[in-house]
């Protein structure tokens, strides 16, 4: 396998900068001709908030004023306000999670679709093109470590994509609940308000208000759920994922370097290229 001389092959490891235009690698066969081009696509484009969440709190601020001058005229203001906050402190914007959904499901297929390249590309132009200890070598290599951490780590890139697609659909209802809460209660706290300069009035204000402040404790016991639960599943993925860590690298420690993998220095060395790559038909010859 060869690549242009312009355009040496390197490995994108994460964390370094992704390519950001199309790169080619060109396969060759025993002869030393081009049989087969692959094409590396750049990283995707970040997708663009579409700014759900910045109009939703331009629509709730009004109904949050109205809603807070009702309280303090209720005299249950102190704790009505407190929970108003909480409850508003908790709102968050859905498209992170929608973006981080979508980035590990696109992981999970391109994972998936490089194995299979990978595999393929052994069997289909090396296999059939190439005898020798470093095929034999590369063979055990591919079976035995890439295909099974490519098949992990393909597994775990969907499961984040479920489990963001579930804080997404969370977060969404918690937003749009709380925007509901708002949106009902405000028109009847104003319209009460103007009454409550009359005892009745008042009774009713402070009664509506008792109203909204156990709808808005609800949501936040509501949350809180949901951030345990949700908070449970990352750790049993982090865990998966530190099992990952251990399989690439010495003690699962990024910073002591990757695992050996004890393969014979000889494998890189050009003096015995021809030893080691035998052209399919020859190695009896």
């Amino acid at each position: 396998m060869s690549t242009p001389p312009i355009e040496p092959s390197k490995f994108i490891l994460p964390g370094q900068t992704a390519p950001t235009s199309p790169q080619q690698l060109h396969i060759t066969n025993s002869s030393g001709s081009v049989a087969r081009t692959v094409t590396v696509q750049p990283a995707p484009t970040p997708r663009t908030d579409p700014g759900f969440y910045r109009r939703l709190i331009s629509s709730m601020n009004p109904l949050r004023q109205t809603t807070r001058a009702s309280m303090a005229m209720s005299g249950l203001g102190i704790a009505a306000i407190a929970l108003d906050v909480a409850a508003t402190l908790n709102l968050g914007n859905p498209f992170l999670f929608y973006g981080r959904r979508e980035q590990w499901k696109e992981m999970a297929g391109l994972l998936e679709g490089n194995r299979s390249d990978l595999w393929r590309s052994y069997f289909d132009d090396i296999s059939p093109n190439w005898k020798g200890h470093a095929v034999e070598m590369l063979q055990q290599y591919i079976r035995f470590n890439v295909n099974g951490l490519y098949s992990q780590l393909g597994k775990i890139s969907g499961e984040m994509s479920g489990t963001m697609h579930a804080q997404y659909k969370e977060v969404l209802e918690y937003d749009l609940s709380v925007f509901g809460l708002y949106a009902t209660s405000a028109p009847i706290l104003r319209t009460l308000a103007g009454m409550s300069l009359h005892p009745v009035g008042r009774v009713a204000l402070m009664t509506q208000v008792g109203v909204f402040m156990s709808a808005a404790g609800n949501l936040i016991k509501q949350f809180a759920d949901v951030y345990y639960s949700y908070e449970g599943d990352l750790n049993k993925l982090e865990l998966k994922l530190n099992d990952l860590r251990g399989a690439f690298y010495r003690s699962g420690n990024p910073a002591m370097g990757p695992r050996d993998l004890n393969i014979s220095p000889s494998i890189g060395d050009a003096a015995h290229v021809a030893d080691n790559w035998i052209p399919a038909g020859k190695e009896n010859a």
